[in-house]
C-alpha cells in the first residue's frame, strides 16, 4: 500500500472521530441543559421571578406563598427570605417579617438580613409601644354637653377625636367599634357599627356584626373561585375597610389567619388559607358559635333561630332578600325544627358564609329564617347578592 493511501485512510479514520467526538459533545451538552432547566437552582429564581410579580401586582398573599416556595427549595437563599419580609411588611403584618428574618439568619448568616432584622424589629417595638398607649388611655363617656365642635359625633362632623375610643360595649352588650351607614339617610353621616362578641382567645376579641350591614355579590363573575379569588373579600379588606374605619381604628384590627377548608357534604375545594383583617363566617364558624334548633346529620345543616338576622335600613336600600316570620311559616315549617314562638315577627334576611357551596362557582349562606350549614348552599355566587355580616379581630 502506497503512503498516499494511507494517508487517506488515516483522514478518513480522523474525520469520523472527530464527528463522533461533537456528536458525544452535543449529547453532553444536551443532557445538561436538560439538567440544567430542572435544576434546583432554577425552580428557585423561577419562584423568586413570580414573587416579584406579585410583589408589583400588589397581591400580597400569593407573593408570600412563592417566596415561602423558593425558601422550600433552597432554605440558604438570602433574596427569599428578603423578599418574603417585604411582602409581610406590605401586607402589615410586622411581626411575621421579623419572625422570618430571624429564621433566616439562622440559615444564612446574612448581613443584609441582620441589617433589616434590626430596623423592623425597632419599628414593631415603636408599632407595640404605640398600642399599649392607645389601650392605657381611658375611654372617653360621650355626654350631651359633649355634642359641640370637636366632641365625637356619629353622625359625621369632626371626626377627630374618633380615633381615642376605644371599642366598648353598650347597655345591650354589643360592642361599638367604627361606623357605616345603616339608617338608609347619608345626608346625616354613618351609624356606629354594633359587634356580637363570639369568642376571646389568642387572636384577640372575635366580632361579627351585629344587623346585616350590605349587600354585595361573592363575585362579580360566574366563574370558579374560592374565598381567596373572590371579588367580595377584595372589596371587605379595602373598600369597607376604608370606609367603615378610620386609620387608628383600623391598627386595633389583626390581620388574621383564616382556614378555608373544603365543604364536607359536596366535596367542592375551599382554596388555600388566607390572611384578612375583614372577613366573612365560615360554616364551620358558625357551626361552633351558634346553638341549633334542630340537626340534619347527613347533610350537615340545621336551623337555628339565633341566625335569623335583620337588615339595616340601608341594607334593605340594596336589596336584602328579607322575610317577616308569621304565624303561618312558623306553624308549617319552624314549630317542627324546634323553633320557640319568640321568633315570630322577626325579620331576616339571608347573608354569605365564606365556605364554598355545592360547587365551584357558589359559596354556603345562612338563610332569612335561620338555616345554614355546609349542607346548604342554592345560591350561584355571580348571580346571588346577598347580606353582609362582616366578621373580625380585634386586639384584646
Amino acid at each position: 500500500m502506497d503512503s498516499n493511501t494511507v494517508r487517506k485512510k488515516n483522514s478518513r479514520k480522523g474525520s469520523v472521530i472527530a464527528i463522533a467526538a461533537v456528536a458525544v459533545l452535543l449529547i453532553a451538552v444536551g443532557v445538561l441543559s436538560f439538567v440544567m432547566s430542572d435544576s434546583p437552582a432554577k425552580k428557585y429564581e423561577e419562584q423568586l421571578k413570580l414573587a416579584q410579580r406579585y410583589l408589583d401586582e400588589l397581591d400580597y398573599d400569593k407573593a408570600i406563598v412563592a417566596y415561602r416556595a423558593a425558601i422550600e427549595i433552597d432554605p440558604k437563599g438570602e433574596d427569599a427570605y428578603l423578599g418574603l419580609a417585604e411582602a409581610y411588611v406590605e401586607n402589615g403584618d410586622l411581626q411575621a417579617a421579623v419572625d422570618i428574618l430571624k429564621e433566616g439568619l439562622e440559615n444564612t448568616e446574612s448581613v443584609a438580613m441582620e441589617e433589616r432584622l434590626a430596623e423592623l424589629e425597632r419599628k414593631l417595638a415603636e408599632q407595640k409601644a404605640q398600642e399599649q398607649a392607645k389601650l392605657a388611655t381611658p375611654t372617653p363617656t360621650p355626654t350631651p354637653e359633649a355634642a359641640g365642635k370637636g366632641a365625637v359625633n356619629w353622625r359625621g362632623g369632626d371626626w377627630t377625636n374618633r380615633d381615642d375610643i376605644l371599642p366598648h360595649k353598650n347597655e345591650e352588650g354589643y360592642i361599638v367599634f367604627g361606623a357605616y351607614e345603616q339608617d338608609g339617610d347619608e345626608s346625616n353621616g354613618p351609624e356606629p357599627i354594633e359587634w356580637e362578641v363570639l369568642e376571646e382567645n389568642g387572636n384577640g376579641t372575635f366580632l361579627v356584626s351585629r344587623y346585616l350591614l350590605d349587600v354585595q355579590r361573592y363575585n362579580e363573575e360566574r366563574t370558579e373561585m374560592t374565598w381567596e379569588s373572590c371579588t367580595l373579600r377584595h372589596w371587605l379588606n379595602d373598600e369597607f375597610l376604608n370606609k367603615a374605619f378610620t386609620s387608628g381604628e383600623q391598627a386595633r384590627i389583626r390581620l388574621t389567619e383564616l382556614a378555608n377548608p373544603d365543604n364536607p357534604v359536596w366535596g367542592t375545594s375551599g382554596g388555600n388559607s388566607t390572611r384578612d383583617r375583614i372577613f366573612l363566617l365560615s360554616a364551620e364558624e358558625v357551626i361552633s358559635h351558634y346553638s341549633f334548633n334542630s340537626w340534619n346529620k347527613k347533610e350537615q345543616y340545621g336551623f337555628s333561630q339565633d341566625l335569623i338576622i335583620p337588615p339595616t335600613a340601608y341594607a334593605d336600600q340594596q336589596g336584602a332578600i328579607c322575610r317577616i316570620i308569621d304565624e303561618n311559616h312558623y306553624n308549617d315549617v319552624l314549630a317542627s325544627q324546634n323553633y320557640s314562638r319568640d321568633c315570630i315577627g322577626r325579620e331576616g334576611a339571608w347573608w354569605w358564609l365564606r365556605s364554598p357551596g355545592y360547587d365551584s362557582d357558589s359559596a354556603c349562606n345562612a338563610t332569612d329564617e335561620g338555616t345554614a350549614g355546609w349542607g346548604y348552599s342554592h345560591l350561584y355566587v355571580a348571580t346571588g347578592a346577598g347580606g353582609l355580616r362582616p366578621a373580625l379581630y380585634i386586639e384584646q
